[in-house]
């Protein structure tokens, strides 16, 4: 498993891990936040919902986020401890859109 510096990657890093080495993005965030912009092909599991939905993620690798990485440092604890490999998007949503990555409106 990962250290504890190692729970929290860069927008750009995480961009690769979903894109080039398997990893599943979910959005912690409320319906309507992630309605105001989200990232495409992330998973919506709000973080009240995650427990619930641990058994679809169990043989996944989980980037979490949110808007500005505090909920979905919640996530990766939660997430860690039912042994599922997971690091936080450090700076969430905000990091994501400042780097310029692209978002999709809607559901």
């Amino acid at each position: 498993m990962f250290g504890r510096k190692k729970k929290t990657v860069s927008v750009a890093i995480a961009q690769g891990m979903a894109d080039n080495d398997g990893w599943v993005i979910i959005d912690v965030r409320t319906k309507l936040e992630r309605k105001d912009g989200h990232i495409p092909g992330s998973i919506h599991y709000s973080l009240d919902s995650l427990n619930q939905r641990l058994p679809k993620l169990k043989d996944k690798k989980v980037l979490a986020v949110c808007r500005s990485g505090s909920r979905s440092a919640t996530a990766v604890g939660i997430l860690d401890s039912n042994g599922i490999e997971a690091m936080n998007i450090k700076g969430g949503m905000n990091a994501w859109n400042r780097a310029g990555l692209p978002t999709r409106k809607g559901k």
